[in-house]
């Protein structure tokens, strides 16, 4: 009567003592909800994490749309090349082109620090060298355990500073304060990378309030629309989880051979036990076979449970525009909530660059630190320029319609328009510029004319 199907074949069930089970107990039908939302939902409150940047790894690590777009960001940082022309001599190009091709993983530190300006507005690390060989090791430093003082400050020596007494002047850099391996490092070894740190307020795990010294982060802004975000989601997880998908009902067939009622009641009982066996046995790659007179119904759960696709794009869509990655590829260009005359595409390219150009401006310092430890004289101007490839490229249509654009107007000659396409010159007619008036324009048709008809 009861069976499964499996691979083409029936078989029939093997008859068990029933066990017969209450109506309020519920079947898991999703394995793992108190594993899906136990992570998240430690989002919802902020005193259950040490500091802000492991709320800020919290959140990297939950969410994909956010991890995607940092990824994305981080990874720009690898296309660059260094100006070796701007070199005043051998001796400082040398000096650079070892530091950085054999000396240090450089590729890794710069998307490394892309990825720190992106998700903590900080990068640091703890610069090793010496006299004689000059700079040999950028150490990265985790953010979320350093702490940075002033005069006060140092290993073993514990302070209060407010926004009456804020730490404006950093003296040393503390790597895990308070702890048994608590080290010390001058603020000379450091090399510290950071974003929009001017007019920034910042707390760290001590409680210590200190002002223009660390950098902001990106992840500020969206610390409320990733809670709210992954509330809804677990919201919908759990409803769902708790709503009956499936019901099973037994028609009157089963029992309309019986006359007597308690023998009718027996027989829905033993069928009920016999279902509820059935499917307790079953495989995931098996279909339970039911009698005629047993029908399984599925429930429509869209009208029930309310649709939050509109509300999850709207964050991710935040996540977008508050970490400024360029959203044309992926259907969300929709302009700027802030400046009418420019897309998100182009602030994103603008915020990008800009971080480019802190890495740029850092990376100086660095190779000026590795010049002085060899003794090298040099100026900010002889020092190699690291170059990071354009992020708002023309493409071959582009340049194109702006050739042919130019002209057309009669600003460019032909010889212009076509050096700009990387085409031979034309030795004949490439010094002219093309006439305003075309000889191939003629009059447009009037309104109702005939091809032929004398004009009346």
């Amino acid at each position: 009567m009861f069976g499964r199907r499996n691979n083409e074949k029936t078989v029939t069930s093997q008859l068990k003592t029933p066990q017969r089970l209450s109506t309020n107990k519920s079947f898991s039908v999703a394995a793992g909800i108190p594993d899906i939302v136990r992570d998240t939902e430690r989002l919802r409150s902020d005193n259950k994490f040490d500091n802000e940047f492991d709320l800020y790894d919290s959140m990297l690590k939950l969410d994909p749309e956010l991890n995607g777009a940092v990824r994305a960001v981080s990874l720009t940082a690898n296309n660059y090349e260094l100006n070796y022309s701007r070199g005043r001599n051998a001796n400082i190009r040398d000096a650079i082109r070892t530091l950085v091709e054999e000396t240090l993983d450089f590729d890794d530190f710069l998307i490394n620090a892309m990825r720190g300006l992106m998700v903590y507005g900080n990068d640091i690390n703890k610069i090793v060298g010496s006299s004689k060989n000059g700079v040999t090791d950028l150490q990265s430093l985790p953010v979320k355990q350093v702490t940075i003082v002033d005069e006060r400050g140092g290993p073993g020596k514990a302070f209060t500073a407010d926004e009456e007494t804020p730490i404006t002047k950093p003296t040393t850099y503390i790597l895990r304060e308070g702890k048994m391996t608590e080290q010390g490092f001058p603020v000379d070894e450091i090399l510290h990378i950071k974003i929009d740190s001017r007019s920034n307020w910042f707390t760290d795990n001590k409680g210590r309030r200190s002002y223009g010294i660390w950098g902001a982060s990106r992840f500020t802004a969206l610390k409320q629309a990733i809670r709210m975000k992954y509330n809804s989601m677990n919201n919908r997880l759990s409803l769902e989880d708790a709503m009956t998908k499936q019901f099973i009902t037994i028609d009157k067939s089963a029992i309309e051979h019986i006359q007597d009622p308690n023998e009718q009641s027996e027989r829905l009982i033993h069928i009920m036990d016999e279902v509820i066996t059935l499917f307790e046995g079953l495989r995931g790659d098996q279909i339970p076979v039911l009698p005629h007179y047993v029908n399984l119904h599925h429930v429509d759960l869209k009208n029930s449970i309310p649709n939050s696709n509109d509300f999850l794009d709207a964050v991710n869509g935040d996540i977008a525009a508050v970490l400024q990655v360029p959203r044309v590829a992926a259907g969300q260009e929709r302009g700027s909530t802030f400046a009418a005359t420019y897309n998100a595409n182009l602030w994103a390219v603008g915020a990008i660059s800009r971080m480019h150009r802190i890495l740029t401006d850092n990376c100086n310092n660095l190779f000026s630190l590795h010049l002085n430890l060899l003794g090298i004289e040099h100026k900010k101007q002889d020092l190699p320029r690291i170059v990071f490839d354009a992020m708002d490229t023309e493409t071959p249509l582009n340049t194109m319609q702006r050739v042919a654009l130019g002209y057309n107007s009669g600003i460019l000659t032909l010889n212009q328009a076509l050096d700009m396409l990387n085409l031979p010159s034309d030795s004949s007619e490439g010094r002219m510029r093309k006439q305003k008036g075309s000889s191939n324009v003629g009059e447009l048709p009037r309104e109702n004319s005939q091809p032929g008809a004398p004009d009346v």
